[in-house]
């Protein structure tokens, strides 16, 4: 009577214990496709270019949310995501007037990839969603000299979602 009273406790907890585990992965992988739908500011981006505009040059800038307005003049930038795949960019002066807009499309792809379909450029980026702070890096050509060689990594802040 024991033994089966001891094979049927270890059958509840291997049971108990696989289920756990089973939900809490479902629990650690977000949606990103649904977490991203809303309005996101960027508030601080670093870039590092290893050939900085094609000559042997490199650069390593940082642009913190404080810095925005102090030194370039203009508000963090503003990204909306949609629902059906498509997201606007716009560029603020300090002033609130309308600098830029960009319109582009979005997809993820696989658990931790981003494509981004802009004019003139696609760009995939590794994203992580932490505390309504996405963090997006990858390749690209930051310093516009045809390369994609530069190492970026941008932070934004939730503003408000969309359902």
């Amino acid at each position: 009577m024991s033994t089966l009273l001891f094979c049927s406790l270890i059958l509840l907890f291997a049971c108990e214990n696989a289920s756990t585990d089973t939900d809490s992965e479902k629990i650690a992988k977000p949606d990103l496709s649904q977490d991203i739908l809303g309005t996101w500011e960027t508030i601080e981006i670093e870039v590092h270019s290893p050939t900085y505009q094609g000559v042997d040059t490199t650069v390593h800038q940082t642009i913190r949310e404080g810095d925005w307005g102090k030194y370039f003049g203009v508000r963090p930038a503003q990204t909306v995501f949609t629902p059906d795949g498509k997201l606007v960019r716009t560029h603020r002066m300090k002033n609130g007037k309308v600098a830029d807009i960009v319109n582009g499309l979005w997809k993820i792809q696989g658990t931790d990839s981003l494509l981004v379909i802009e004019p003139n450029k696609t760009l995939y980026y590794k994203h992580e969603l932490e505390n309504n702070l996405l963090t997006l890096t990858g390749i690209v050509d930051w310093d516009f000299d045809g390369e994609e060689d530069d190492d970026y990594r941008s932070v934004m802040r939730l503003v408000s979602k969309t359902q």
